[in-house]
This record gives structure tokens, C-alpha cells and sequence, in this order.
């Protein structure tokens, strides 16, 4: 587990925490998914940004009369994911949220990650059936979406591909997406939440990591504002994207 001890003083650490619950807030007040008395399942990992996902959510339902569901998925890639599930599970008994564990058999041939993808949205998708809830919860931040524009641009080249992930996709609704990381973990630091970290998140193995932690800073050196611009390109594709398909056109926008 982890977890840093404050290091703001009173004041601002009340207004990093005010600050990210009414952006969260404010967007939820424009998603149709998020409105009033709605019943959603919170898709929790254990690490920081769905715990923070979690608390935010938590402090925001009752004035909405929103009913969270907490689910975990258990993909049994390493020895201790038991450890997660259990996690999770504490912290939704804390708020008092129902738990719904799902354990998956992930298919070895191919991307594992692309399978663990499958095969957890799958599952999550059995308890959003189970709860008749309206929405699937995620914790995608803003540094998701960047990496997820650099990946699609390179491998495809697709003008549609580079509009990357939205904060609404069907059934999946992302209130974080307008978030960094360093935001989300000086919340959780602030408000004292433990997270879990991923050991597999620092392996060179996957795509996504040597992305995060070696091509991006790399761009950086040569263009420091490049994370904030390629964030700010995916949502002016969006609507691009958008105004083509009301005029007729463009085809279905590419899956997130």
C-alpha cells in the first residue's frame, strides 16, 4: 500500500481537496448518466485513482441521491491480487456501499492486456446487469487519455483515433478525465486515502508503460506543455468528430 502524509498546510490542503470534488461535481451536473438518483457501479481497482474516484463519489451521491455499487475484478495475473480484492473491499464497507467481487480467467494468447480489458469490462458489465444500474464508473484520468492519443496515433493514423477516450461512451462514464495524476495523488494524500500500487505498472513489458514513463518524458524535454496540448487535441477531434456525424459525414466513432 501506499500513501504520503500531508504536506500542505490547512488551508490549501481544504482547497486541493474542494477543488478537485467540484470539478468532478461540475461535470457530473452535464453527463447524462451522473444526474439525479442514479445507480451506478464504481469500477475500483485499489490503486489511486479509483480510491479517489471512490471518495469523490462518496461525498457527492448523497444531495444526488445517486446508489454506488462497488466492483472489483479480480483478473488473476499475479499472486497477490486476493490482496486488492480485499482492499477494495474494506474501503467500500467504510462507506457503506455494496461489494461485488468478480473473478476472471484472462486468456494468455496474444495481449494479456488487451484480454484483461475484455474480460473485466465483461465482468463489470455482469454487475451493472445485476444492480440495474444505469453506468459503469471509472477512474480514467487525463494522463490516460494522453497516452491513449499517442498510442492510437502511432498504430493507426486515424484522424477518428486520435479523439481517444470520452467522458461518456455508452455504458462507461469517466469524471476524471479532466485530471492529472499528480492531482489525484495529492488527494489522496490529503485526505489520507491507501492505495494499492501495480507492480506490473512499471514494466517495460506493455505498450502503455514504456509510453508513460519513457516516450512522454521525452517529449517533455522538448516541449514541456506537450501532455496538456495532446489532452486539449483529443477533445477538439471529439467534436469534429461529432459535427461530421450530424452532417452526415462520418462513420461511428472508434471504440474507447
Amino acid at each position: 500500500m501506499a500513501l504520503h502524509g500531508s504536506t500542505l498546510p490547512p488551508a490549501e490542503r481544504t482547497l486541493a481537496i474542494t477543488r478537485l470534488r467540484r470539478r468532478v461535481a461540475r461535470l457530473a451536473a452535464t453527463l447524462e448518466p451522473l444526474q439525479q438518483d442514479a445507480t451506478l457501479v464504481v469500477a475500483v481497482s485499489g490503486g489511486p485513482d479509483s480510491m479517489a474516484l471512490l471518495d469523490i463519489l462518496a461525498r457527492l451521491a448523497p444531495p444526488r441521491n445517486w446508489s454506488l455499487h462497488v466492483a472489483h475484478v479480480n483478473h488473476g495475473l499475479r499472486e497477490d491480487a486476493a490482496r486488492d480484492g480485499s482492499h477494495v473491499g474494506e474501503a467500500a464497507a467504510k462507506y457503506g456501499f455494496p461489494f461485488h467481487l468478480r473473478e476472471v480467467e484472462v486468456k494468455r494468447q496474444g495481449s494479456i492486456q488487451a484480454n484483461a480489458r475484455e474480460a473485466r469490462y465483461a465482468a463489470l458489465r455482469s454487475v451493472l446487469a445485476e444492480t440495474s444500474a444505469g453506468a459503469i464508473v471509472t477512474g480514467h484520468t487525463a494522463d490516460d487519455q494522453v497516452e491513449t492519443v499517442l498510442m492510437r496515433a502511432l498504430s493507426s493514423g486515424s484522424p477518428k483515433s486520435i479523439g481517444a477516450m470520452r467522458y461518456v461512451n455508452g455504458d462507461l462514464v469517466r469524471p476524471l478525465l479532466a485530471t492529472w495524476k499528480d492531482e489525484i495523488v495529492e488527494y489522496c494524500s490529503e485526505r489520507e486515502i491507501w492505495y494499492l500500487t501495480d507492480p506490473s505498472n512499471a514494466s517495460s513489458r506493455y505498450m502503455r508503460n514504456r509510453l508513460r514513463h519513457e516516450v512522454i518524458p521525452a517529449i517533455e524535454q522538448v516541449y514541456p506543455a506537450a501532455k496538456r496540448r495532446l489532452w486539449a487535441l483529443s477533445f477538439r477531434q471529439q467534436k469534429w468528430i461529432d459535427a461530421d456525424l450530424l452532417e452526415g459525414k462520418g462513420n461511428q466513432s472508434p471504440e474507447d
